[in-house]
């Protein structure tokens, strides 16, 4: 007789059946004899008994064979038997996840495809890779948390935002080393010179706007003022402008117009 199923017949995995079995028994049967008795009868020689016979039966016993039937556990279709449990079974094993029903995987974060042996692509992330990147400005996402990965310059959850002022670079870690009052960009640290300075001058690793692209010391060059020096001066009569405002200074014996241009003061 097969032992009995360990498996529980409440586990919605397994399934079950009716099957019938043979046993060997000992069975009880009316087993037929010859019984004889005696009657009373005219027969004078036996003094007057007869002899009869009769068919009688008494209890005996035999080796029988019976048929027996019992439920039988079983793992389901797709299933199957590991201890006491009926587990899925996935033809292709489940290269980055588990297998969570037949021919069904369930990935890890990060992984995706029918045996989750696929990679998310760049806009992607989580089980399954179901999940949309939220990152900006040319940001990657991590294909496990979603975290955006900010590309040099940017911060922010989802990389919106460009670096604080004074700072540039991976993570805006770098300080901008930027003199004059220029300030830098956001993702080169270049400098991006204040009105009346141009250029920049390497010294002691500092990035420094000069007022002159050689000395860093004289002003814009005459007739020119403002970002970068490429104003060209509207002031006449003999007059300048301050290289960073471009507001005219008449000579001696001048005043300032508002067409601008330097009039006499007699006219």
């Amino acid at each position: 007789m097969a032992p009995a199923s360990t498996l529980n017949p409440d586990d919605p995995n397994v399934c079950s059946h009716w099957e019938s079995y043979a046993v060997t028994v000992q069975e009880s049967y009316a087993h037929p004899f010859d019984q004889v008795y005696y009657t009373r009868c005219t027969d004078i020689l036996n003094w007057f008994k007869c002899t009869r016979h009769r068919i009688s039966y008494k209890t005996a016993y035999r080796r029988g064979v019976r048929t027996m039937y019992r439920r039988r556990s079983q793992c389901c279709p797709g299933f199957y038997e590991s201890g006491n449990l009926c587990v899925p079974l996935c033809t292709e094993e489940c290269a980055h996840g588990r297998c969570v029903s037949p021919d069904t995987c369930q990935c890890e974060p990060g992984w995706g495809g029918l045996d989750c042996s696929s990679g998310c692509e760049s806009d992607f992330w989580g089980p399954h890779c179901t999940n949309k990147c939220q990152c900006r400005n040319g940001a990657k996402c991590n294909p496990i948390t979603g975290a955006c990965v900010c590309t040099d310059g940017y911060q922010g959850w989802r990389c919106e935002e460009p670096c604080d002022a004074g700072f540039y670079g991976k993570d805006c870690m770098l300080e901008c080393q930027c003199l004059n009052g220029a300030t830098c960009h956001h993702q080169t640290g270049e400098c991006l010179c204040a009105p009346g300075y141009t250029g920049a001058f390497e010294s002691d690793d500092l990035r420094v706007c000069c007022v002159s692209p050689s000395s860093c010391e004289e002003p814009c060059p005459p007739g020119k003022h403002g970002s970068l020096c490429e104003q060209r001066c509207p002031c006449q009569n003999g007059g300048t402008c301050h290289h960073v405002t471009g507001e005219c200074s008449c000579p001696a014996g001048w005043v300032v117009r508002p067409d601008p241009t330097c009039s006499s003061e007699l006219s």
